[in-house]
């Protein structure tokens, strides 16, 4: 976990700059003979209390407040999703200089231990050029999906997803939603449906 005191577009920067690491560290280990590693990255901005914890015996800082739970979980949406770094609507508000990321809107979704959904992106600039070049083509569709989906109108949503998947056939969003949309087919849509999903899952 870090924190990032000044601005949303620092943890987002490190963001990248860790999973370009990443990707450096995998190239040795396949030279080696080891597995790549794949890590996901959760990004929210808030309020958190910073302090030390414990007693005489073991004591270590921390940092408590539920901004640091909601965090956690978008870490854990990432391997739903297939990507690697998932950040909040609120981040997306606080950036300076938005324009800078490449942002693809993926869902909104209530996670596990909250009541409130929230919306959440994917930063495109932190696959790689080939993923991020694929997922740029195929936006257009994707979005379309989108809209179709939160109507409810799930067989032209299928239609567009599906088209997305014959040009990306590794877009694990898209295939999460042909999922969702084959459930939703058989046990009917909630009433007041807006394509907020839930999570039940960390």
């Amino acid at each position: 976990m870090a924190v990032f005191p000044d601005r949303a577009d620092d943890a987002v920067v490190a963001g990248i700059a860790k999973l370009d690491k990443v990707r450096e560290y995998n190239q040795k280990r396949l030279q080696s003979g080891y597995q790549p590693i794949k890590i996901g990255i959760g990004i929210h901005i808030g309020h958190v209390m910073v302090g030390i914890v414990g007693e005489a015996g073991r004591m270590e800082g921390d940092a408590l407040s539920d901004n640091v739970n909601l965090t956690a979980r978008l870490e854990g949406l990432t391997k739903f999703y297939g990507v690697s770094l998932l950040i909040s609507e609120q981040v997306v508000d606080k950036m300076h200089d938005r324009e800078k990321f490449q942002l693809r809107f993926l869902d909104r979704a209530i996670v596990k231990g909250r009541s409130e959904p929230i919306s959440v992106y994917e930063v495109l600039d932190g696959e790689t050029q080939e993923t991020r070049e694929l997922k740029l083509k195929t936006q257009p569709d994707f979005e379309r999906g989108l809209e179709f989906y939160r109507r409810g109108e799930l067989d032209s949503a299928k239609g567009f997803f599906e088209r997305v998947l014959q040009v990306n056939s590794l877009d694990k969003t898209a295939q999460l939603y042909l999922e969702r949309i084959d459930r939703l087919k058989t046990l009917g849509l909630p009433e007041q449906w807006n394509g907020t999903w839930r999570f039940t899952e960390k």
